[in-house]
């Protein structure tokens, strides 16, 4: 793709959407990748992307306590061990 399409192809995906707080997500995440060093965006895009794995994770239901969790990593460590 070249940049006029893929320039197309963004407008195009803005132009369908009506939701505003997916809208100014794009715009913020742009924003801040224009305005940062790319060290700090490579960080920020992956620390956005497991921020929004875990708020997905809680709206499925996919969530444990602190305590299933540590028994989880202690079985985890246990079977390594063998």
């Amino acid at each position: 793709m070249n940049v006029l399409e893929i320039k197309h192809d963004l407008l195009q995906l803005l132009v369908e959407t009506n939701d505003e707080k997916l809208l100014e997500k794009v715009r913020l995440y742009f924003k801040s990748l224009v305005d940062k060093p790319d060290s700090q965006k490579a960080l920020e895009i992956q620390e956005d992307a497991m921020i929004e794995i875990g708020l997905k994770q809680i709206e499925n239901g996919q969530v444990m306590s602190n305590e299933e969790a540590k028994e989880k990593i202690r079985e985890k460590f246990e079977n390594l061990k063998k």
